[in-house]
Protein backbone atom coordinates (compact mmCIF):
# COMPACT_ATOMS: atom_id res chain seq x y z
CA UNK A 1 0.00 0.00 0.00
CA UNK A 2 1.53 3.35 -1.04
CA UNK A 3 2.31 5.94 1.61
CA UNK A 4 0.02 8.95 1.28
CA UNK A 5 0.97 12.58 1.68
CA UNK A 6 -0.05 14.59 4.73
CA UNK A 7 -2.95 17.03 4.81
CA UNK A 8 -3.75 19.63 7.49
CA UNK A 9 -6.56 17.39 8.71
CA UNK A 10 -4.20 14.41 8.95
CA UNK A 11 -1.81 16.48 11.03
CA UNK A 12 -4.55 17.36 13.50
CA UNK A 13 -5.55 13.70 13.73
CA UNK A 14 -1.97 12.65 14.47
CA UNK A 15 -1.62 15.36 17.12
CA UNK A 16 -4.75 14.09 18.86
CA UNK A 17 -3.52 10.50 18.56
CA UNK A 18 -0.17 11.37 20.13
CA UNK A 19 -1.85 13.04 23.09
CA UNK A 20 -3.81 9.86 23.79
CA UNK A 21 -0.96 7.35 23.49
CA UNK A 22 0.64 6.03 26.68
CA UNK A 23 3.02 3.55 25.09
CA UNK A 24 6.39 5.03 24.15
CA UNK A 25 6.94 2.65 21.23
CA UNK A 26 3.58 3.64 19.74
CA UNK A 27 4.40 7.34 20.14
CA UNK A 28 7.72 7.06 18.36
CA UNK A 29 6.13 4.83 15.70
CA UNK A 30 3.66 7.66 14.96
CA UNK A 31 6.56 10.11 14.58
CA UNK A 32 8.27 7.75 12.13
CA UNK A 33 5.04 7.44 10.15
CA UNK A 34 4.72 11.23 10.09
CA UNK A 35 8.26 11.57 8.71
CA UNK A 36 7.50 9.01 6.00
CA UNK A 37 4.32 10.80 4.96
CA UNK A 38 6.00 14.21 5.07
CA UNK A 39 8.62 12.86 2.66
CA UNK A 40 5.77 12.20 0.22
CA UNK A 41 4.76 15.87 0.56
CA UNK A 42 8.34 16.90 -0.18
CA UNK A 43 8.41 14.60 -3.21
CA UNK A 44 5.13 16.07 -4.45
CA UNK A 45 6.51 19.60 -4.14
CA UNK A 46 9.59 18.56 -6.13
CA UNK A 47 7.30 16.96 -8.71
CA UNK A 48 5.21 20.13 -8.85
CA UNK A 49 8.32 22.27 -9.38
CA UNK A 50 9.51 19.87 -12.08
CA UNK A 51 6.12 19.87 -13.79
CA UNK A 52 5.88 23.67 -13.78
CA UNK A 53 9.41 23.99 -15.17
CA UNK A 54 8.67 21.38 -17.82
CA UNK A 55 5.42 23.08 -18.85
CA UNK A 56 7.24 26.43 -19.04
CA UNK A 57 9.97 24.95 -21.22
CA UNK A 58 7.42 23.27 -23.46
CA UNK A 59 5.35 26.46 -23.62
CA UNK A 60 8.35 28.60 -24.57
CA UNK A 61 9.37 26.02 -27.18
CA UNK A 62 5.87 26.00 -28.65
CA UNK A 63 5.88 29.81 -28.86
CA UNK A 64 9.23 29.77 -30.62
CA UNK A 65 8.03 27.07 -33.03
CA UNK A 66 4.86 29.03 -33.76
CA UNK A 67 6.92 32.13 -34.52
CA UNK A 68 9.13 30.11 -36.86
CA UNK A 69 6.06 28.60 -38.56
CA UNK A 70 4.73 32.10 -39.24
CA UNK A 71 8.13 33.13 -40.58
CA UNK A 72 8.21 29.99 -42.71
CA UNK A 73 4.76 30.77 -44.07
CA UNK A 74 5.93 34.26 -45.03
CA UNK A 75 8.87 32.75 -46.91
CA UNK A 76 6.52 30.35 -48.69
CA UNK A 77 4.36 33.28 -49.72
CA UNK A 78 7.45 35.12 -51.00
CA UNK A 79 8.51 32.04 -52.97
CA UNK A 80 5.05 31.77 -54.46
CA UNK A 81 5.24 35.43 -55.47
CA UNK A 82 8.64 34.86 -57.08
CA UNK A 83 7.29 31.80 -58.90
CA UNK A 84 4.43 33.92 -60.22
CA UNK A 85 6.90 36.58 -61.41
CA UNK A 86 9.01 33.92 -63.12
CA UNK A 87 5.91 32.56 -64.84
CA UNK A 88 4.98 36.02 -66.12
CA UNK A 89 8.48 36.57 -67.52
CA UNK A 90 8.50 33.13 -69.14
CA UNK A 91 5.10 33.77 -70.70
CA UNK A 92 6.36 37.05 -72.17
CA UNK A 93 9.50 35.38 -73.51
CA UNK A 94 7.41 32.51 -74.87
CA UNK A 95 5.70 34.98 -77.17
CA UNK A 96 9.11 36.00 -78.46
CA UNK A 97 11.82 38.50 -77.69
CA UNK A 98 10.27 41.98 -77.62
CA UNK A 99 11.32 44.40 -80.31
CA UNK A 100 10.86 47.30 -77.94
CA UNK A 101 14.18 47.93 -76.22
CA UNK A 102 12.53 49.45 -73.16
CA UNK A 103 10.29 46.41 -72.72
CA UNK A 104 13.31 44.14 -73.22
CA UNK A 105 15.26 46.10 -70.66
CA UNK A 106 12.35 45.76 -68.19
CA UNK A 107 12.36 41.98 -68.67
CA UNK A 108 16.11 41.85 -68.05
CA UNK A 109 15.79 44.02 -64.95
CA UNK A 110 12.92 41.84 -63.71
CA UNK A 111 14.96 38.67 -64.28
CA UNK A 112 17.89 40.14 -62.37
CA UNK A 113 15.56 41.21 -59.56
CA UNK A 114 14.05 37.73 -59.47
CA UNK A 115 17.50 36.15 -59.19
CA UNK A 116 18.45 38.55 -56.39
CA UNK A 117 15.18 37.87 -54.57
CA UNK A 118 15.69 34.12 -54.98
CA UNK A 119 19.19 34.35 -53.50
CA UNK A 120 17.90 36.36 -50.56
CA UNK A 121 15.03 33.92 -50.11
CA UNK A 122 17.45 30.98 -50.10
CA UNK A 123 19.57 32.73 -47.46
CA UNK A 124 16.48 33.46 -45.36
CA UNK A 125 15.36 29.83 -45.63
CA UNK A 126 18.81 28.58 -44.58
CA UNK A 127 18.78 31.05 -41.68
CA UNK A 128 15.34 29.82 -40.68
CA UNK A 129 16.49 26.19 -40.77
CA UNK A 130 19.47 27.13 -38.59
CA UNK A 131 17.16 28.84 -36.11
CA UNK A 132 14.94 25.75 -36.02
CA UNK A 133 17.96 23.55 -35.38
CA UNK A 134 19.27 25.83 -32.61
CA UNK A 135 15.86 25.93 -30.94
CA UNK A 136 15.54 22.15 -31.09
CA UNK A 137 19.04 21.65 -29.68
CA UNK A 138 18.42 24.14 -26.85
CA UNK A 139 15.07 22.48 -26.12
CA UNK A 140 16.72 19.06 -25.99
CA UNK A 141 19.38 20.33 -23.58
CA UNK A 142 16.75 21.89 -21.32
CA UNK A 143 14.78 18.63 -21.28
CA UNK A 144 17.93 16.67 -20.46
CA UNK A 145 18.82 19.03 -17.62
CA UNK A 146 15.36 18.99 -16.09
CA UNK A 147 15.14 15.21 -16.48
CA UNK A 148 18.48 14.88 -14.69
CA UNK A 149 17.20 17.08 -11.87
CA UNK A 150 14.18 14.80 -11.57
CA UNK A 151 16.44 11.75 -11.31
CA UNK A 152 18.62 13.44 -8.69
CA UNK A 153 15.79 14.64 -6.47
CA UNK A 154 14.88 11.19 -5.13
CA UNK A 155 18.30 10.40 -3.62
CA UNK A 156 18.44 13.41 -1.24
CA UNK A 157 14.87 12.75 -0.09
CA UNK A 158 15.66 9.10 0.70
CA UNK A 159 18.84 10.07 2.54
CA UNK A 160 16.96 12.76 4.47
CA UNK A 161 14.24 10.29 5.49
CA UNK A 162 16.81 7.71 6.62
CA UNK A 163 18.58 10.37 8.68
CA UNK A 164 15.31 11.51 10.28
CA UNK A 165 14.25 7.94 11.11
CA UNK A 166 17.68 7.31 12.64
CA UNK A 167 17.25 10.40 14.80
CA UNK A 168 13.89 9.14 16.01
CA UNK A 169 15.33 5.71 16.82
CA UNK A 170 18.24 7.32 18.68
CA UNK A 171 15.82 9.51 20.65
CA UNK A 172 13.73 6.46 21.49
CA UNK A 173 16.77 4.60 22.86
CA UNK A 174 17.90 7.67 24.76
CA UNK A 175 14.44 8.05 26.27
CA UNK A 176 14.46 4.42 27.41
CA UNK A 177 17.88 4.86 29.03
CA UNK A 178 16.95 8.12 30.73
CA UNK A 179 13.71 6.64 32.05
CA UNK A 180 15.63 3.75 33.63
CA UNK A 181 18.10 6.12 35.28
CA UNK A 182 15.46 8.55 36.47
CA UNK A 183 13.27 5.76 37.83
CA UNK A 184 15.95 4.97 40.42
CA UNK A 185 15.35 8.34 42.06
CA UNK A 186 11.81 7.69 43.35
CA UNK A 187 12.62 4.03 43.98
CA UNK A 188 15.41 5.11 46.34
CA UNK A 189 14.07 8.41 47.62
CA UNK A 190 10.71 7.10 48.81
CA UNK A 191 12.26 4.39 51.09
CA UNK A 192 14.82 6.91 52.34
CA UNK A 193 12.05 9.39 53.13
CA UNK A 194 9.95 6.72 54.88
CA UNK A 195 12.99 5.56 56.84
CA UNK A 196 13.77 9.14 57.86
CA UNK A 197 10.21 9.62 59.10
CA UNK A 198 10.40 6.29 60.97
CA UNK A 199 13.73 7.31 62.49
CA UNK A 200 12.31 10.64 63.63
CA UNK A 201 9.39 9.02 65.39
CA UNK A 202 11.66 6.37 66.91
CA UNK A 203 10.47 3.26 65.10
CA UNK A 204 13.93 2.32 63.76
CA UNK A 205 15.77 2.79 67.04
CA UNK A 206 19.13 4.54 67.32
CA UNK A 207 21.06 2.66 64.61
CA UNK A 208 22.28 5.23 62.06
CA UNK A 209 23.13 2.69 59.31
CA UNK A 210 20.29 2.97 56.82
CA UNK A 211 20.51 -0.62 55.57
CA UNK A 212 19.92 -1.82 59.14
CA UNK A 213 16.56 -0.06 59.17
CA UNK A 214 13.83 -2.51 58.35
CA UNK A 215 11.45 0.28 57.23
CA UNK A 216 13.88 1.24 54.46
CA UNK A 217 14.42 -2.37 53.40
CA UNK A 218 10.76 -3.27 53.45
CA UNK A 219 9.70 -0.17 51.52
CA UNK A 220 12.56 -0.58 49.02
CA UNK A 221 11.63 -4.20 48.32
CA UNK A 222 7.92 -3.37 48.14
CA UNK A 223 8.43 -0.53 45.69
CA UNK A 224 10.83 -2.61 43.60
CA UNK A 225 8.37 -5.50 43.42
CA UNK A 226 5.06 -3.71 43.10
CA UNK A 227 5.71 -0.21 41.72
CA UNK A 228 9.08 -0.10 39.93
CA UNK A 229 7.68 -1.08 36.53
CA UNK A 230 4.85 1.42 36.84
CA UNK A 231 7.30 4.16 37.78
CA UNK A 232 9.53 3.36 34.80
CA UNK A 233 6.53 3.31 32.45
CA UNK A 234 5.24 6.65 33.77
CA UNK A 235 8.63 8.32 33.47
CA UNK A 236 9.23 6.82 30.02
CA UNK A 237 5.79 7.98 28.87
CA UNK A 238 6.45 11.50 30.17
CA UNK A 239 9.85 11.72 28.46
CA UNK A 240 8.42 10.24 25.25
CA UNK A 241 5.60 12.80 25.22
CA UNK A 242 8.04 15.69 25.58
CA UNK A 243 10.37 14.32 22.91
CA UNK A 244 7.54 13.52 20.51
CA UNK A 245 6.10 17.00 21.01
CA UNK A 246 9.42 18.42 19.81
CA UNK A 247 9.45 16.07 16.82
CA UNK A 248 5.83 16.90 16.01
CA UNK A 249 6.47 20.65 16.13
CA UNK A 250 9.41 20.24 13.76
CA UNK A 251 7.30 18.12 11.39
CA UNK A 252 4.41 20.59 11.62
CA UNK A 253 6.71 23.53 10.82
CA UNK A 254 8.19 21.67 7.85
CA UNK A 255 4.70 20.78 6.64
CA UNK A 256 3.62 24.43 6.82
CA UNK A 257 6.71 25.48 4.85
CA UNK A 258 5.91 22.92 2.15
CA UNK A 259 2.30 24.08 1.97
CA UNK A 260 3.44 27.71 1.72
CA UNK A 261 5.83 26.87 -1.12
CA UNK A 262 3.08 24.96 -2.92
CA UNK A 263 0.63 27.87 -2.60
CA UNK A 264 3.25 30.29 -3.93
CA UNK A 265 3.73 28.13 -7.03
CA UNK A 266 -0.04 27.86 -7.52
CA UNK A 267 -0.48 31.63 -7.21
CA UNK A 268 2.49 32.52 -9.41
CA UNK A 269 1.48 30.22 -12.27
CA UNK A 270 -2.30 30.33 -11.70
CA UNK A 271 -2.60 26.56 -11.43
CA UNK A 272 -3.95 23.92 -9.08
CA UNK A 273 -1.36 21.48 -7.78
CA UNK A 274 -3.88 18.63 -7.93
CA UNK A 275 -4.30 19.13 -11.67
CA UNK A 276 -0.56 19.28 -12.32
CA UNK A 277 0.33 16.32 -10.10
CA UNK A 278 -2.24 14.18 -11.88
CA UNK A 279 -0.43 14.67 -15.21
CA UNK A 280 1.91 12.01 -16.53
CA UNK A 281 5.34 13.67 -16.63
CA UNK A 282 7.32 10.58 -17.56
Amino acid sequence: MPILSLSPKDLQTYQKQLSQLANTEDSFAVIKELHQRLTVNEAELKKLEFAVNLLQIQGNHDLQKDALKKEHQKLKDIRQTIDDRILIVEQKLYLGIPDDLDEMEQLIVEQEAIVADQEKLNEDELSLLEKMSQIDVAYGKQLAEIDQSRSNREIPLKSKLERELSQVEAAEKQTALRSKLLSFLPILLIPILLDFIAFKIGINGANQLIFAHYIFLISLISIQVFFADQIRVKIAAYLAIKQCELFFKQISDNFNELEKAKRQIETKHNIKSEDILSLDMS
